[in-house]
């Protein structure tokens, strides 16, 4: 198997600006990805009418093959460049997008370094729903208060949502997208089945800072992030499926849901 080191470059640019465009990443695996993006929803006995987004939480976990994606030495060596090999898995999602998805971030991290692997199975433009970022918004400070703005674009700024200047990251099927959960992002003029899953990864929480910022991750309002959908970040299938490579990924997360379920 063909793996892939970032450069630092790369690395850097990521830190810059929030987000990383890796195309053909996992060309050769998107005939099976997408088979089992397709599975998963029929497993679910989901149906996707078009008329909002249909969503599982958390996916890849749903598809003992999906799960070898924390083994693939690819996904292992591009997370691992940008936030450590010792990096966490903290869940994510499969979706059938429908419409316009506003201007918004997925966090608002001040400690630690929370991102999102993104694979699109369908081919984007900017015109037909692709991803746009607006680069640097992940970063705190002015700026950051400022950039909220997008938000309410039409009334604060003036202009449409799909005209706020950005980057548009055209992908085909097979690119990945990796980006801060702290970053602005959305997506115009797409249609009403777009396919899509992530992988929500974080760095390894180390000072007492990073480990109360986990905590509030896994929680919301007192209960597990993903309830009632899920009483854990991670299913019993990848668990059970899991190396002691993998596993590797996945300890911190278990440690912590453990602690705070005695709390």
């Amino acid at each position: 198997m063909c793996t892939v080191a970032l450069t630092p470059a790369q690395c850097e640019f990521f830190k810059l600006f929030g987000y990383l465009y890796l195309p053909n990443l996992l060309t050769e695996e998107i005939a099976w990805m997408t088979e089992e993006h397709r599975a998963v929803f029929e497993k679910k006995g989901m149906v996707h009418d078009g008329t909002k987004r249909s969503q599982i939480v958390p996916f890849i976990d749903q598809s003992e093959r999906l799960c070898t994606l924390l083994d693939h030495l690819k996904v292992l060596e591009v997370i691992g460049s940008l936030l450590g090999e010792d990096f966490n898995y903290v869940g994510g999602d499969g979706n059938y997008y429908s419409g316009d998805t506003g201007w918004h971030s997925d966090g608002a991290h001040e400690v630690g370094l929370y991102a999102k692997f993104h694979l699109y199975l369908d081919s984007l433009t900017r015109d037909t729903g692709c991803i746009r970022v607006i680069p640097g918004s992940h970063l705190f400070g002015e700026w950051r208060k400022r950039i909220e703005q997008v938000r309410g674009s039409n009334e604060v700024l003036g202009i449409d949502g799909s005209d706020v200047p950005c980057v548009a990251v055209e992908t085909e099927p097979g690119d990945v997208v990796v980006f801060n959960h702290n970053i602005y992002h959305a997506s115009f003029g797409g249609g009403r089945s777009r396919r899509h899953f992530d992988l929500n990864v974080a760095s390894r929480a180390k000072t007492d800072a990073e480990i109360a910022g986990l905590d509030n991750y896994l929680q919301r309002d007192g209960k597990p992030r993903y309830y009632p959908r899920s009483e854990s970040v991670h299913s019993e299938v990848m668990r059970q499926t899991a190396s002691s490579e993998r596993m590797y990924h996945l300890e911190q997360v278990i440690e912590r849901e453990t602690y705070l379920s005695k709390a």
